[in-house]
């Protein structure tokens, strides 16, 4: 019998498997994507599913399922949200049904994704879980969909960096060019699977979540403060971000966005204890995922500049 855990107390249940981890290390490759909508009634908006697949010389290096709940979803809470890395998964897991069938949405995802990695192809028939196919069902369709297009090159290019930062915090950076351009521009920080991998006693309710996608997200004081001095939440800053990026076509020109400027007091989450400085409040406190999204983007910037997709080459796509 598996324990009963409230999914808003915050602590962690731990029969769940699955992972929010994504794959470690570059990957680049013709990109392809499928959206498909389900589960609406009369006038209201349904969920909407999507399926991201990158190929590289007819290998598929990377697919991910993912689901955005509706916008009348019966848990306001989770209204319009990422099913995938929110804590949808955590909530499901106070459900009776889910709970003594062992598996949740995230479970579902995984087990198909993983037997389109292990034949390298997205056609056929796929197994799903039980207990988590309600909503597999309506998005296998976009698998098809996808085959077909991957008969041709993408016009569109994927490249994508994450790494382990080592505390509890993995940053991801995924890139989406077109014609030389940069059209998307998204960073994650994305915490651990556990509770015991996140080194910051704050941070700890928000394993299997990430910065971006938590419903409930927000960072902890910064050294020194009794209050919040950033208040622009993470998932604002990022599309701030990547706004800027689009226009100025620069992965490392952030200049002008909000808290760029101040104390830069370096990496804040990688300790096991709270802070203890004096409290200063005396000034702007830079915030410090920009530093984390320069590194890697400094990186991804040169694996960029020595590929040949970058300016759009040919013969990347499934043959």
């Amino acid at each position: 019998m598996r324990e009963i855990v409230e999914w808003n107390q915050r602590k962690e249940v731990d029969w769940l498997k699955y992972t929010i981890q994504p794959p470690l290390g570059f990957i680049a490759g013709d990109y392809y994507r499928a959206e498909k909508e389900f589960g609406g009634a009369g006038d209201v908006r349904g969920h909407m599913g999507r399926l991201e697949v990158v190929c590289s010389q007819g290998k598929i290096l990377f697919v991910e399922f993912n689901e955005t709940a509706m916008e009348a979803y019966y848990n306001q809470y989770f209204t319009g949200k990422d099913k995938r890395r929110s804590d949808y998964g955590i909530w499901q897991s106070s459900k009776e049904r889910l709970r003594e069938g062992g598996v949740v949405l995230a479970d579902g995802m995984l087990h198909v994704e993983a037997q389109i990695l292990e034949r390298q192809s997205l056609e056929g028939e796929f197994q799903v879980l039980t207990g988590a196919s309600g909503s597999m069902k309506n998005m296998l369709p976009m698998a098809s969909e996808i085959a077909v297009q991957m008969k041709e090159p993408s016009p569109k290019k994927y490249f994508g960096i994450a790494e382990d930062f080592g505390y509890g915090i993995t940053g991801w950076l995924q890139v989406v060019v077109e014609d030389g351009n940069i059209i998307s521009c998204h960073y994650d920080e994305v915490f651990g699977d556990h509770q015991a991998d996140i080194r910051f006693p704050e941070l700890k309710r928000y394993y299997k979540q990430s910065k971006y996608h938590s419903p409930c997200y927000q960072d902890p004081f910064p050294r020194g403060w009794d209050r919040h001095v950033w208040n622009i939440n993470f998932k604002t800053l990022m599309d701030l971000l990547e706004k800027r990026v689009i226009e100025t076509q620069d992965l490392l020109n952030i200049d002008g966005l909000p808290y760029l400027d101040g104390e830069n007091q370096g990496v804040m989450w990688d300790t096991d204890q709270p802070f203890a400085d004096p409290i200063r409040n005396g000034g702007p406190v830079r915030y410090p995922s920009y530093d984390n999204y320069l590194y890697l983007a400094g990186k991804l910037k040169k694996e960029m500049e020595d590929s040949p997709l970058w300016k759009g080459g040919a013969g990347h796509g499934k043959d």
